[in-house]
């Protein structure tokens, strides 16, 4: 029990894993996996470049400084999350092609699923509340 409690003391107050640090270990996986194929030069220098990623991601999960953690972590979520909604948007578009058709509202740019029915209707953008036509 008494190295439970010291384990526990020692993390109290640790910043601990996010999402950019789980980027980082899959970078780590992905530059491993790359390196086992590689010969020579280029090998050492990815298990480098792993290693160093190793270990920033091992400091900032061990860091007390959360705040600048956090802003660090904000930064690279900027910077994702748009991608990622983008690709999510665009594997939606394809999934769903036979039940909805997907437009963008002229006055607030918003992103609109609408239910496949073939002619020209008039759509209402649910957050800017404009009324537009659009032939599906």
């Amino acid at each position: 029990m008494k190295f439970k409690d010291r384990v526990i003391k020692f993390f109290y107050g640790r910043y601990g894993t996010d999402q950019l640090n789980t980027a980082f270990l899959i970078l780590c996986m992905i530059l491993l996996f790359i390196a086992l194929f590689l010969q020579g030069v280029p090998k050492y220098v990815l298990w480098g470049v792993t290693l160093a990623l190793m270990i920033l991601s091992t400091v900032r999960m061990m860091s007390k400084n959360i705040g600048r953690r956090r802003r660090e972590n904000e930064v690279f979520l900027k910077i994702v999350l748009p991608v990622r909604s983008f690709f999510i948007r665009q594997f939606n578009r394809i999934r769903y092609i036979k039940k909805y058709r997907y437009r963008k509202c002229p006055g607030c740019k918003n992103h609109l699923r609408l239910p496949y029915s073939k002619g020209r209707h008039e759509v209402k953008c649910p957050r800017c509340g404009k009324l537009f036509s659009v032939k599906l």
